[in-house]
């Protein structure tokens, strides 16, 4: 099984990637698991031209959102992780994103017909950090934005959601809690 990690924060060994990366070693080693960090590709932003809705894939000249479309097209499971800026993902995570729509949904040229999911039975988990601590974060549900957005990403495509993964005041945490080492366990055994 391939298992992709879409990391969208610009800190490599920051709170989202611990977190990311905890999960990574609850998984079983016989899956292949591939990592791509958003802030180290080169990608152009989306110009909305829709050429890519009758031909699949962007038709800007290549950079590296064409590298990561066959990657998501090939992944059994995809993780996404983002700290959450100002309520939702980052702009690189975003532009990524943008990018690569469809890899995860095809639109009929017309446009007329509703879009179809392209990785229906394939598993998803989400993963956010916020700065805020417990329990403000959560009275204020600083990271519901972030939330929404990769869930929305992962509906288009038709995945299953197995679970999300929330790490609340990240400025402060240099470990990672037990309560997300266990949350990290249960969703790795789940894939």
């Amino acid at each position: 099984m391939k298992i992709l990690f879409l990391n969208g924060s610009p800190r490599k060994n920051g709170y989202t990637v611990n977190i990311m990366k905890c999960i990574e070693r609850k998984i079983n080693s016989k899956h292949c698991i591939e990592w791509i960090h958003a802030y180290d590709l080169r990608i152009r932003p989306c110009l909305s031209c829709l050429k890519c809705r009758p031909n699949k894939e962007c038709l800007l000249p290549k950079d590296d959102a064409h590298m990561v479309w066959h990657k998501i097209h090939s992944a059994d499971v995809l993780i996404i992780g983002s700290p959450t800026y100002f309520g939702n993902i980052s702009g690189q995570l975003k532009l990524l994103i943008d990018r690569n729509l469809t890899a995860f949904e095809s639109m009929p040229a017309s446009g007329l017909e509703p879009p179809t999911p392209l990785q229906k039975g394939k598993k998803a988990v989400m993963v956010t950090t916020c700065n805020t601590p417990y329990p403000i974060s959560e009275l204020q549900n600083q990271a519901k934005g972030t939330l929404q957005a990769i869930e929305a990403i992962f509906k288009a495509g038709g995945y299953t959601i197995i679970g999300s993964i929330i790490g609340d005041g990240s400025p402060s945490k240099n470990e990672i809690s037990l309560n997300i080492e266990e949350k990290a366990e249960f969703l790795a055994q789940l894939l």
